[in-house]
């Protein structure tokens, strides 16, 4: 793929249409002429990613200043493919990015900070890895389905816990319950004409237990089915739609099939609401007669009960007792009952998401491995000089990151406490014995107390505290540069250094376009010579590469196929002149602005053949 065209219209760069070439293209021009403007709207019309989150909004910032109201439109080539993608500043938040890898764009600054930054270092090495060849992007179907697991798990296991705490008072009624029944036995043994009432109440007592009970599992039944159905219902109202075909797409509109396999979809969804509402009709009408036999039973209960008491006060206060207690002991039964369900299902659950999370894992360790490749493929290409090494799970600031979130408003020292908790569990682990509540074994493993050990679970318990099962110790990914003897890290290189050992990494991106904007800043003329404009020749056709310099070297050196001088008239940046190397126009722009014009140059070959004679000699 290639740039074949880019047209602005409107904003500071107002009436640029130019056409480039599949090789070598470069901006040239003064300072304050366009050339960095034309590389930010190149990464903005195309939504080519940055490598950091604050570089990209510088970037964006940049390039909606110069667009204004105004759009960019640029013209891909990829293979028999042409695609025109046009954009203007209102697309801000909607772009959606090509599904074609895009330009890689590096502005002067990024190349100054990536081998200063773990994570754009990453960055850096990932984009080898392609979108759809990335393990890491596999992964996204993964993360949701964990996520969605452990919310249900930690819903359930709420519901155990608020079930437990009611159980605690079970042992106490059961023994209760025996106490009256045993008073109750004596009682009657001496209120022999009371028998037929008794026994009938007897028989009443199972029947308004059991009413009871149906009454209550219909009640939570239809309860939730009702939420439920109403948040499918929402969910429903919010469905994504696919857009009309736009005209300017041409025929035939190829969203068609897919926009009617959508409708079907929708209509599926509806019917299955519609049929979950019945459902729940269904359900409050057997909660309905559930109650209505409940108070039925119980009606006829209490007119035995009150026969009873006409002949014996206290007797029938005894059976009160024993009928209430015997529905309260039923009732609590039948959570225990629920306690265990979801206890079955918490268990089969935890097997889903653990062999989620196995799955996972090794996808990671893929991505690893792909990474080790590309680095060791980089090594070997850009030896002896530059290095790049992979040190896999040394990267915890991710994790650090989840855990601080999770802990914020704990009331715990949560910073000095993360640390400790990455040193000393993995993700998952410290997120299991939380969410199992293992509190001796959190406050023995990082040696404090119950108290604490109890809050930091409960903090990781919440909803932040579902991101750490999906949460990994990334890779680091390290540059170095041989400087004299031995390799340093670029965290510790000037930044001349820096950009040494980066741009030749960027320039090995040998089948993606490559936008450069002054990669010369901070180097020696000899690296621009010996090294840069080495590894941009090297690209030759095979891929192309969009340059903006101050630097001569590089479109002559580089044997530019297309040059575009830029200049401004203050308020407005323009083409003074495009075309090949050889155009006399363009030679006369490069001798005249560049590194200090035509004088310079003149100057710098009568040295040159001065100092090559006295070599003859």
């Amino acid at each position: 793929m290639w740039i074949e065209s880019i047209k602005i219209e409107g904003g500071a760069l107002d009436g640029f249409r130019q056409t480039l070439n599949r090789g070598l293209n470069v901006l040239i021009g003064g300072r304050g002429t366009g050339k960095s403007s034309v590389i930010e709207l190149i990464r903005f019309g195309l939504g080519s990613p940055a490598s950091s989150d604050a570089i990209g909004k510088e970037a964006l910032e940049h390039a909606l200043g110069v667009l204004g109201d105004g759009k960019v439109t640029i013209t891909l080539t990829n293979g028999s493919e042409r695609v025109e993608v046009t954009r203007i500043a209102s697309d801000e938040h909607d772009f959606r990015p090509l599904d074609m890898a895009s330009p890689l764009v590096f502005s002067q600054k990024e190349v100054e900070q990536i081998g200063a930054r773990s994570h754009s270092r990453l960055r850096l090495v990932d984009a080898f890895l392609g979108r759809a060849g990335s393990a890491n992007a596999r992964k996204a179907p993964l993360l949701a389905r964990i996520k969605s697991l452990t919310a249900e798990i930690r819903s359930l296991l709420a519901e155990i816990d608020e079930v437990s705490e009611k159980l605690l008072v079970l042992p106490k009624r059961q023994e209760k319950l025996a106490e009256l029944q045993q008073q109750g036995a004596a009682q009657s043994a001496r209120s022999a004409e009371l028998e037929p009432l008794r026994k009938q109440l007897e028989e009443l007592t199972p029947r308004a237990n059991a009413a009871n009970v149906r009454a209550a599992s219909i009640e939570r039944s239809a309860g939730k089915l009702s939420s439920w159905t109403d948040e499918l219902d929402m969910v429903a109202e919010r469905r994504p739609l696919i857009e009309p075909w736009p005209s300017q797409a041409g025929s035939p509109d190829q969203l068609a099939d897919q926009r009617a396999r959508q409708e079907v979809a929708l209509q599926r969804l509806q019917e299955a609401i519609v049929e979950f509402r019945q459902i729940g009709s269904q359900l409050d009408g057997l909660r309905q007669t559930a109650h209505e036999e409940k108070a039925a039973v119980e009606t006829q209960a209490r007119e035995v009960r009150q026969k009873i008491e006409e002949q014996q006060k206290g007797a029938s206060i005894l059976d009160r007792q024993i009928a209430d207690l015997s529905q309260e002991i039923a009732a609590l039964s039948s959570l225990a009952d629920l306690r265990k369900e979801r206890t079955e299902r918490i268990e089969a659950l935890n097997a889903q998401r653990q062999a989620a999370l196995d799955e996972m894992h090794a996808k990671s360790q893929v991505l690893t491995e792909e990474r080790q490749r590309i680095a060791t493929g980089l090594s070997d290409a850009l030896a002896p000089a530059i290095r790049v090494v992979v040190n896999p799970l040394a990267d915890y600031r991710g994790y650090q990151s989840v855990l601080n979130a999770a802990l914020r408003g704990s009331g715990l020292r949560y910073r000095d406490l993360a640390d400790r908790i990455a040193e000393t569990f993995s993700p998952q682990e410290i997120a299991s014995l939380a969410e199992r509540g293992e509190i001796s074994k959190i406050g023995a493993a990082l040696e404090i107390n119950e108290e604490r050990a109890h809050r930091l679970a409960e903090g990781l318990r919440g909803d932040a505290g579902i991101d750490l099962l999906t949460t990994e110790v990334g890779d680091e990914i390290g540059i170095e540069l041989l400087d004299g003897t031995s390799f340093k890290s670029t965290e510790f290189l000037s930044m001349g250094q820096r950009c040494t050992a980066v741009l030749p990494i960027i320039l090995r991106h040998t089948e993606r376009v490559i936008v450069l904007d002054q990669p010369e800043d901070h180097l020696d003329n000899a690296f621009v010579v010996g090294t840069l404009v080495k590894a941009i020749r090297s690209r030759g056709s095979s891929a192309q590469t969009i340059v903006a310099t101050h630097n001569p070297n590089i479109p002559v050196l580089g044997g530019a196929d297309w040059i575009a001088h830029l200049d401004s008239d203050g308020e407005r940046c323009f083409v003074q002149v495009a075309g090949e190397l050889d155009d006399h126009a363009i030679v006369n722009s490069i001798t005249t602005i560049m590194e200090g014009g035509r004088e310079a140059f003149q100057r710098r070959a009568a040295f040159y053949a001065e100092s090559g004679a006295s070599d003859d000699a």
